[in-house]
């Protein structure tokens, strides 16, 4: 039977690109399955067990699954230099590492959209970044959001609640905002000030500065009595957030969930900060 040299650097470039690849290169084909599977399992069962709702359950996770990558690299790398040579099997073809990386990898040409989608049904959480300064100063341009996409499925929607949601006119387009008034409740702005069922609304979380006047801002609005199964949202960045002072309320099925906190962001004392 043929033996071959194994090279400790390819064993560990292998692994690298594709988890328990390198094993299957030093000719360890049961170690290479458990170990891909490994990698691929347990970060997703911490994810079903909701650790991702805390920032330090999401950094835990990370830290977990890096490190078992770098002791499958490592053990790849130990392996191929302990063996030396081995014993060539029908899986030790070039032409198949290849195809394992390009199946391993394959999520790079999927539709972004699709793979969210997917993680958000299966994994319960998804992630959005901050496009533009509707909800300032609460969201910044560039932040990265964690969001619980089930959680208004087990929790009443609350005044001040933030929330994701598809655009009723764009369903293709989701957006972020906080939830002022709901169902049933009268709203109405009177220079700028809120009323909910004639009685004011503290807002700490609002900003107020120059209006962009490319956005249809409105400083009064109403009276206007939110429908059933429908909720009202306004952007914290008042002056220049266009919401359902332009789009009307919005219906509980466009709910995509809650934004939980920011898990990234341009600056780096942000992260981990809980949205409220």
């Amino acid at each position: 039977m043929k033996k071959k040299k194994r090279i400790p650097v390819i064993a560990a470039a292998l692994s690298l690109v594709a988890p328990g690849l390198g094993q299957l290169y030093n000719g360890q084909i049961l170690k290479g399955i458990i170990f891909f599977l490994a990698i691929l399992l347990i970060p997703t069962i911490l994810f079903l067990v909701g650790l991702p709702s805390q920032f330090l359950g999401l950094a835990a996770i990370f830290i977990i699954a890096f490190c078992l990558w770098v002791f499958i690299i490592a053990e790849a790398f130990v392996a191929a230099k302990r063996k030396k040579e081995v014993v060539l099997k029908a899986y030790n073809k070039s032409y198949l590492y290849l195809l394992i990386i390009l199946l391993v990898n394959g999520t790079y040409f999927i539709p972004r959209d699709l793979t969210a989608n997917f993680a958000s049904k299966v994994l319960g959480f998804r992630v959005y970044k901050i496009p533009a300064g509707s909800m300032e100063p609460t969201l910044l341009i560039g932040d990265y959001l964690i969001t619980d996409s089930a959680y208004f499925k087990k929790n009443e929607l609350q005044r001040r609640d933030l929330v994701i949601f598809q655009l009723p006119k764009d369903p293709s387009k989701d957006s972020v905002k906080r939830i002022i008034a709901l169902a049933g409740e009268k709203i109405e702005i009177k220079n700028k000030q809120v009323y909910i069922n004639d009685e004011v609304l503290q807002e700490s979380y609002v900003a107020r500065g120059e209006a962009n006047f490319a956005v249809d801002t409105k400083d009064d609005f109403g009276p206007e009595l939110v429908p059933p199964k429908h909720f009202f949202v306004l952007g914290d960045n008042r002056d220049n957030s266009t919401d359902s002072r332009s789009w009307g309320s919005i219906p509980l099925g466009n709910i995509k969930g809650k934004p939980l906190y920011i898990y990234w962001a341009k600056d780096k004392s942000r992260i981990g900060n809980k949205l409220r």
